[in-house]
């Protein structure tokens, strides 16, 4: 069985260091899923101004590869659009799990995807309905 070494220079770590790394290796572990709250409160505020009949702001909340297909030919027609289609009521969410730059969060009423966006979280995809071993139906679509 062949032991490991470790390197000089690392045994030499500086007790103040060490206790810094332990400390930023705590940090991170006590966030196991970074984002997601964030991510949640992102697709319940769109689906809350949909509900409240707020285009402006649900586009807001919108990628903006989302607002072109919702969009299509008719720039600027998105706080209108974004009202007619059948998107669900804001509902409870019941799970959320970001994944780097890209969030799912489930509600009762929905399953939305996200997307990293500068500092916020974006809508890609929004009254989406499972469909087993097919991609998603969404209603906002903007994969």
């Amino acid at each position: 069985m062949r032991t490991r070494r470790f390197s000089p220079r690392l045994r030499r770590l500086p007790p103040l260091a060490a206790l810094l790394a332990l400390a930023v290796g705590a940090a991170g572990c006590a966030s196991l899923n970074p984002g997601s709250e964030d991510a949640a409160a992102a697709a319940s505020g769109f689906l809350a101004a949909v509900q409240a009949g707020d285009g402006t702001a649900a586009c807001a909340f919108l990628a903006p590869v989302a607002v072109e297909e919702i969009e299509g030919d008719e720039p600027g027609s998105c706080s209108r659009k974004i009202l007619q289609l059948d998107l669900p009521a804001a509902g409870k969410v019941t799970g959320s799990q970001a994944y780097g730059r890209n969030a799912q969060v489930v509600l009762d009423t929905d399953t939305m995807f996200l997307t990293r966006s500068g500092d916020r979280w974006k809508v890609l995809g929004a009254g989406c309905t499972f469909r087993g071993e097919r991609p998603y139906d969404c209603a906002v679509d903007g994969s």
